[in-house]
């Protein structure tokens, strides 16, 4: 009993809103995934926060990462339908992406090899990536998932319309979209986020999605 109540009063609101913007862009990165796979539709302006994460691969701080709440607002609106609001309205394909994703973390981690192997990999193209466009980032950092990460079974299986999965730089995006949710995992554990404090401390947390869903610009 004391150790929760301890714990409540030693994780501040900016530990909170470190947690709740990875979270954020975690959702996010589903929630861009599905639209992308079932309608086709792309929206540079909630694409461009997960790819320059992954590009920020030396920086601990979600604040830094995403620079502002709002680059993020997709993914806290989308993190709100799928925690807060009627249950009918939740996606079990976000939910098995997320469990997916989280699978895939604790399976990184044990594997050395491809670990190394991949961030040599995203080291040299940090260094040249200034000199390319957004199409070209996406194309390599998708290089960089398929010879790596994807090589961990079970594979994530991403469901869509056929018609706009088989476009080359349509998977691109979805794989830098799956490589942006790996990053948020990684930056909400670093932050002391873990599904169990997110289950005794639900209650805040929600409170305090709605309150930065309400200061957000249209």
């Amino acid at each position: 009993m004391y150790w929760w109540r301890d714990n409540r009063r030693t994780m501040s609101t900016e530990k909170l809103d470190q947690q709740l913007l990875a979270l954020a862009a975690l959702y996010q990165s589903c929630n861009f995934v599905s639209r992308l796979a079932w309608k086709g539709e792309y929206k540079e302006d909630d694409f461009m926060p997960l790819l320059e994460s992954i590009l920020n691969f030396e920086s601990y701080d979600p604040s830094e990462i995403y620079k502002n709440k709002n680059n993020l607002k997709t993914g806290f609106r989308y993190m709100k339908k799928q925690v807060i609001d009627d249950i009918f309205t939740r996606s079990s394909e976000t939910r098995r992406y997320i469990s997916s994703l989280k699978e895939l973390v604790r399976k990184v981690d044990k594997d050395k090899n491809i670990s190394s192997d991949f961030f040599e990999k995203l080291k040299q193209l940090s260094a040249d990536h200034n000199n390319m466009g957004i199409d070209e980032k996406t194309e390599q950092i998708g290089e960089i998932y398929q010879s790596t990460f994807s090589k961990i079974e079970p594979r994530i299986v991403v469901s869509g319309d056929n018609v706009h999965l088989k476009i080359g730089l349509n998977a691109a995006r979805i794989r830098t979209a799956l490589l942006a949710g790996i990053r948020s995992i990684y930056l909400w554990k670093q932050c002391d986020g873990s599904d169990l404090k997110f289950f005794i401390f639900k209650k805040r947390y929600i409170n305090r999605i709605k309150e930065i869903i309400g200061t957000m610009q249209n």
